[in-house]
Parts: structure tokens; sequence; C-alpha cells
């Protein structure tokens, strides 16, 4: 026994001890040498420009910081936090963006899938119709502002004036000047904007539904309406939660294009959190309280993005045989009741038309076996209502364009006496010659093009590597940042107002396009390296072995293999970034003072004073602003609509 223990010690003794390396792998994982090395330059960037305003946005919370100096005032605590339960100022701003957020995301998702559905049944012109409806979605968030100004406007708006002419009123309506009617304006703006987006995504979740499925359904007797019930909706359920939670932080984050439009008035009836941010801390200079109002929404938004990737990891965890995640179970109490709620609409509903389809029956004198109409009637019926649905969707995304061009191309006199209101006669260049003689408009397009690129290239450049070491490599710590990632990309923008506006008074950047080109890409960032991490993880990871088992390191891979296939993805995110560069508003808005420094959104927003709105020159620049993009959508569409569904969608 004694001989046997001997000769065990001596061959344990003998076998060789791990290295250094081999140990630090076991614990942080095979990869992660190389994993840190990919990543390091976008965390370092990450920290830069969006974790640093962000801790110095939460500290400023606590403090006491008034006045138009830079200098943070002195630790009060949770006091601004305290205060705000007693603010009547703020208490009436969340309610507004309450009311704001939840009847725009009542209404985007119903008539998205409606759309979606739509467009869907539709054999020809599918394609156009889908680029066409998505073209509210792409324009600037300034150019819609713009555009619905103009249609809002209580003398030449396009809508008093259809109005007018129908005899439906004899006054115009101030839409935007009357405190109960503005509210619903800006809803129906965030509305007519977000439309699309949810169109976009059904379209993707209705194409991978098996047709077998439809198939069968109808072969054991379900009609249209319970295959769309039991079948459909089921279908998209994915895409439709996700969506949904995407576009409730962007319309709780969206104050840009309200501002715009009314500037938070009348009498206060549209200042959501966003904009009452904006005015405590730049109007009011009360910094401390206004990083305090910024924030105080933080853990709803926290627990939103902690649940929303959980869905959009959702696939990746069950391919690796993981258990549902957390955030799901819990979840699912508070969503099964909604679920059952809309299993009893849908049932009184079917109930409500069975009981008219009996009483039909009898006045035609007909059993209760045959159908109230023909199948080919029932065709005829349900086509002819379908493309009658499908027209007024249309015409209410796309008929802003026509009063854009048309108003664009008339004469100040054309426009002051309302003769030819939906026709310019004649058509004219004046509006063109007025902004780029009287304006410094090529200078705001010039510097818009500038910031855009740089800030672009500073986003993809630094989220590329980045993406790849989360999606691809092995190591401990990735599931911390991806979700990480996750949330810097959700993050209310209006969190981020005040930390970067003190930084860069601190970098002696102010009022120069170098603050936005450091600024923006906090935002383009997160976004670009999200994007592409669900594209990467798309790609066969058996491509990426046989490149291994043929000698190629981790780098060679991924700039011989990854980046080539991802060309598709790196082409959507560059054209998503700068398009988002192209938007922006409200950081430029608080960063630069000078004309000579605007960016075409705030050059256009400066041109509006008081009431004094320049409908004819505002068209004009609102198409010149908007063509760009409109152009670049119409070069890329599919690899925009892949980037948009493979990555922000599937995750």
């Amino acid at each position: 026994m004694a001989t046997k223990n001997y000769a065990t010690s001596v061959l344990l003794a003998a076998q060789p001890r791990p290295n250094f390396w081999k140990r630090t792998e076991q614990v942080l994982g095979p990869d992660w040498r190389v994993a840190w090395l990919f990543f390091a330059p976008t965390l370092i960037l990450l920290f830069a420009l969006v974790g640093w305003p962000f801790v110095q946005g939460v500290y400023l919370s606590f403090t006491n910081t008034v006045g138009s100096t830079v200098n943070i005032g002195p630790w009060v605590g949770f006091q601004n936090y305290i205060d705000l339960l007693h603010d009547g100022d703020f208490l009436s701003s969340l309610w507004i963006t309450v009311q704001f957020t939840f009847w725009a995301e009542v209404f985007k998702p119903i008539l998205g899938i409606i759309a979606a559905l739509l467009i869907h049944n539709t054999r020809k012109r599918r394609s156009l119709l889908s680029a066409a409806i998505l073209l509210p979605w792409i324009v600037p968030s300034v150019v819609q502002a713009l555009i619905w100004r103009a249609l809002y406007d209580p003398i030449f708006g396009a809508i008093n004036n259809i109005l007018l002419a129908l005899h439906l009123t004899q006054n115009g309506v101030a839409w935007l000047g009357d405190p109960k009617s503005a509210l619903w304006a800006v809803i129906v703006v965030n509305v007519w904007a977000g439309v699309p987006f949810f169109t976009i995504t059904q379209l993707a979740g209705l194409k991978s539904i098996d047709p077998e499925l439809y198939s069968a359904a109808a072969v054991d007797g379900a009609n249209a309406w319970q295959r769309f019930r039991y079948i459909t909706l089921p279908g998209i359920a994915y895409t439709q939660i996700v969506a949904s939670m995407l576009s409730t932080v962007w319309t709780m984050n969206n104050f840009g294009t309200i501002y715009i439009l009314t500037t938070g008035g009348p009498l206060n009836a549209t200042r959501v959190i966003g904009i009452l941010t904006y005015e405590r801390a730049f109007n009011a200079f009360n910094f401390g309280s206004g990083a305090a109002i910024s924030l105080i929404l933080l853990p709803v938004f926290g627990f939103v993005i902690w649940v929303l990737a959980a869905y959009m990891l959702a696939g990746t965890r069950a391919a690796e045989g993981d258990s549902v995640a957390v955030q799901i179970r819990m979840v699912a109490p508070a969503v099964r009741p909604i679920g059952r709620l809309f299993s009893l609409i849908f049932d009184a509903g079917e109930a409500l038309v069975g009981l008219l389809a009996t009483g039909i029956r009898r006045l035609i004198d007909r059993s209760e076996d045959e159908p109230v109409i023909g199948a080919q009637a029932g065709k005829i019926i349900l086509g002819t209502l379908s493309t009658v649905a499908l027209v007024v969707l249309v015409l209410f995304e796309l008929a802003p364009f026509y009063w854009v061009i048309v108003t664009a191309f008339k004469t100040d006199d054309q426009i002051s006496k309302l003769y030819s209101i939906f026709w310019p006669q004649p058509w004219s260049l004046t509006q063109a010659q007025a902004l780029l003689n009287q304006t410094d408009f090529s200078t705001w397009y010039r510097n818009t093009v500038q910031v855009a690129v740089i800030a672009t290239a500073i986003g993809v450049l630094g989220s590329a590597a980045g993406a790849y070491a989360l999606s691809r490599l092995r190591w401990r710590g990735k599931g911390v940042m991806s979700s990480l990632m996750l949330v810097t990309y959700m993050m209310p923008s209006v969190v981020m107002l005040i930390p970067i506006y003190q930084i860069m008074v601190w970098l002696h950047l102010i009022n120069s396009l170098q603050a936005l080109e450091v600024a923006y890409p906090s935002g383009l960032l997160p976004f670009a390296t999200w994007l592409l991490m669900g594209y990467y993880r798309s790609i066969p990871e058996e491509l990426e072995d046989a490149a291994r088992i043929d000698g190629a390191n981790r780098f060679q891979t991924f700039t011989r293999l990854i980046l080539p296939l991802s060309k598709p993805a790196l082409f959507a995110v560059t054209l998503f970034a700068l398009t988002g560069a192209w938007n922006e508003f409200f950081l430029a808005y608080i960063l630069i003072r000078s004309s000579s420094s605007f960016t075409l959104a705030i050059g256009l927003f400066q041109m509006i004073v008081g009431d004094i709105y320049p409908v004819g020159q505002m068209m004009i620049a609102s198409l010149l602003m908007a063509i760009p993009v409109i152009i670049i959508y119409g070069l890329a569409q599919r690899y925009m609509v892949e980037g948009l569904t493979i990555g922000s969608v599937k995750g």
C-alpha cells in the first residue's frame, strides 16, 4: 500500500504544473488576453465619452450647483431629489411625459402592425411601399418638426386650409397654441414618425413565420381572423415586444422635436421632462436640480433596459441551452394579465361579430351553416377594405412631404395671400435664393457634414473591434460588458446634457465644432457596437474555426474574415451613425452659440423668432436637409433595413 501511494505521489509530482497564463485562462477565459486587446479601445472611448459624463452628472445631482460658473457647488445629499417630490413643475412635466409616452405607444404599434400586414399581403410594389412609408422615420427630426409646425400653422398651414375648404370649421384652429390641443398635436407628430419603425420591424417578423402554418390552418378550417390571432400574433410577439420597449425608451427621451414645435408651451402644456431639465439647468442655471430631474427616472429606464436585454439576447441564450432569463420570469406575471385582457377583447369581438352574422342570416333567410356572403364576395370586400386602409396610411405618412415640396417653390406673395394653396403658381426658386443669400445656410451645411463625418468615424472605428470581442470571444466579463453597452445605448440623452456641457466648458471647447465632434460619439459608440454585435453573431462560427485551423490568429481572422463578411453591417452602421449625427439637435443647441459654428438643426431653429415662422424658407431648407439622408437610404436601403432588423431588434 505504501509503495502504491509513493508511486502515485511520484506521478503527480512528475506532471507539469500549469503556467501563469494557463491559470489565468482558467479563471478569466481562454480568449481573455486577445479579448481585452480588442475591447480596450472601445472601453476607453466608452469611459471618456459616456462613463465620465454620467458619473459627473450623478455627482452634480447631489450638489447645489447654481449660477453660470462651472464650479461645482456644495454637497447637499438627496435634497435635490426630495425637493422634486414637492415641485409642482416637475410633477406636471412627469404627468405630461407619461401621457405623451402612453398614447404614442398605444397608436404606433397598432398602426405599425396594420401597415406591415397590408404591405406584406401586397403582391405588387411591396418594396416601393416599404421604402415610401419609411420616409418619415429616416428624415431628420428637425425636419419632422419644421414640417409639422408648418402644417399646424393657424393661418398658412395645410390642415386648417383643408378644414376650411371642406367647411368643417369657420376659423383656423390653433393646434400648437391651445393648451387643450397642443399635447395631442405633438403626439400625432411622434406617431407619424414612429409608425414606420414598427412597420419595418413587423415586416421582418412576418417574413420569419413559416407559410406552411397558414396553409395547415386553412386546411383545418381557420378563417383569416383566426389565422391572424393564433399564428400571426404569436409569430411576431418577439419583435413586437422588443420594438415596443425600444420605442418606449425613445419616446420618453423625445424632447427635441417637441421643443422645436412648442418650446414646451403653451402654458407648459407640452413641457416634458427633457424640456424641464433644459430650462432648469440652462435657463435658471440650477445645474444640481436639473441633473436630479434628468436622473430621477433612471431606475425606470434601467428596469426597462434590463428586461429589454433579456429579450434581445434571448436567441443567444437559447442557442447556448441556458434557462429562461430572470428578467423574463419576473415580468411574466405582469404580462399574463395583459395577454388575458387581449384574449377577452378578441373573444368579445368574435362573439359580437357572430351575433351580427346570426342576425344578418335571419334577415336574408339563410341557415346557420351557410356563410353570410360568398367566398368571392368576401375576398372582394376584404381586398377593397385593405386597399382603402393602405391608401389612408400612405397618405398619412407621405402627404406632409407633398406640402413641403409645393410650399418650397412658392413665392412669399403666394404664401401670404393664400391663393393656389395646394400648387405653386408659378413655380419659383425665390425661397432657395433668399435662404442662400440672406442666411449662413451654406456654412451650416458645411459644419454639419464635417461634424457628422468625424463623429461617425470615431463611433464606427471605436466599435468594430469591441463588438468582435463581445460577440465572438470567450472571456469572463463579456456578459456584463454587453449589458453595459446596451445600457449606454439606451441611456436617456437628457442625462448627458448637463455633464457634457460642464466638461466642454472645462476643456474650453464651448462654441466650437470640436465640442460636437467629441460629444456626438457618446451616443454613436454604444449604438454602433450593439448593432455590430448582432451582425457578428449571425456569422457561422464554423468559418472562424476553419480559419484558426488553417493557422490564422485572432487579428487575421478579424481583419480577413469577419470584417469582409460584415461589410453590409459596417455600411449600415456607418449610415445610421451619419444620419444620427446629421439629426442631432439639443447637444448642438447647448454647446454652440455662434452662427458661424451652427449646424443645420440649430441654424434653422434660430430662424424662428417668436411667432414669426418663415414658412417658404423653412420648407426649402427642410427639403435640402432631408435630401442627403433620403439619397443615402435609397442607395443602401437593403443594408440599412438588414442592420436595423438584425442588430437592433434581433440583438
